[in-house]
């Protein structure tokens, strides 16, 4: 089955729970989150669901990772906004389960992409940097 992740497009209801969401994230599971990141990104490239879209989110996360690991001082709503879509992707029972061959990871890619496009339109001078 081929998919077409760019098919996939948040509605401004999913945006606004993505927001809440975001507005009420436990800063406090920073470490927890970000310990399983290497792994689950290791685990991903080993699979054999790597396609276009999957290596755009491995892609997408390293990136928010790097971020988060090499600017440990920014300010909270950033540091949330980051964190919740890392903590998407580790949650394998997340929307589509991870394990869904073909679809498990469309759903991180979009959350994961929101985030780091919001991101980038919001916070150009910390991605330029």
């Amino acid at each position: 089955m081929e998919t077409h992740p760019e098919e996939f497009k948040l509605t401004e209801e999913d945006i606004q729970k993505i927001e809440q969401k975001i507005a009420s994230f436990d800063l406090s599971r920073e470490s927890s989150i970000l310990a399983v990141i290497p792994q689950k990104l290791e685990s991903l490239l080993k699979s054999t669901q790597l396609n276009a879209y999957t290596v755009r989110l491995v892609n997408d996360v390293t990136r928010l990772y790097n971020l988060i690991i090499r600017m440990p001082n920014l300010n909270d709503e950033l540091k949330g906004r980051i964190l919740y879509a890392l903590d998407y992707f580790v949650d394998k029972d997340d929307e589509i389960p991870d394990e869904i061959p073909d679809l498990g990871y469309i759903d991180d890619l979009v959350i994961v992409r929101y985030i780091v496009d919001k991101i980038i339109v919001d916070h150009t001078d910390i991605i330029q940097s």
